[in-house]
């Protein structure tokens, strides 16, 4: 492809997902085709949101361009507040299940919630700032789950019922998981970061 409007995403699309992404830039939002998520901008951009089930959607992501393959890994990242949490028993999963709405908007692409190995001479380590990390898109609504043993979920009730501001972070879930089956944005969550109110 190597061109500055065209590429694809480089996750392969589960069945269940695809023709319901889409990318929007500053020039407009633009669908994502097929098992390997390819699109065509209207206009080039540095900064792409990855949107679910229209171009009006709640956002997913922010990924930075690159030639060819955004290399998205399927993983999600929010930050918001925590509107409401639901637990239930499916006869189809293995044990209780936890939903969480989370109100938010996307994290900016160079966000982390700790400092990595790849900025380990950049001393001193920045203290993350809820705000400076997110960005600049309206705010939607995104569904995240999670099974009861898992530790974010404690974080999870804490952020719900004191209004503290949280990053989350997870992945969409995978085909052979099943939960599309289930639940209409099926984002598997795997950790949380905590901010003070």
């Amino acid at each position: 492809m190597n061109d500055q409007l065209s590429g694809q995403l480089g996750w392969p699309i589960p069945t269940y997902a695809r023709n319901l992404l889409w990318l929007e830039s500053e020039a407009g939002a633009v669908k994502v085709e097929g098992a390997q998520g390819l699109f065509t901008l209207e206009a080039p951009a540095e900064v792409l949101t990855l949107r679910w089930g229209s171009a009006q959607g709640p956002a997913l992501t922010q990924l930075r361009w690159r030639v060819d393959s955004l290399e998205w890994d399927g993983s999600v990242r929010i930050g918001g507040y925590i509107d409401a949490m639901h637990i239930t028993e499916l006869d189809e999963l293995p044990a209780p299940i936890t939903i969480l709405h989370v109100g938010g908007q996307p994290l900016k692409p160079e966000v982390n919630a700790y400092p990595t190995r790849a900025v380990r001479r950049s001393v001193p380590y920045p203290v993350p700032s809820y705000f400076d990390g997110l960005a600049e898109v309206d705010e939607s609504v995104t569904t995240w789950m999670a099974f009861e043993d898992s530790a974010a979920l404690t974080l999870a009730q804490d952020a719900l019922v004191s209004k503290i501001p949280v990053y989350c972070f997870g992945h969409m879930a995978e085909q052979d998981a099943g939960w599309h089956e289930l639940f209409a944005l099926p984002i598997a969550l795997e950790s949380m970061t905590l901010f003070a109110p």
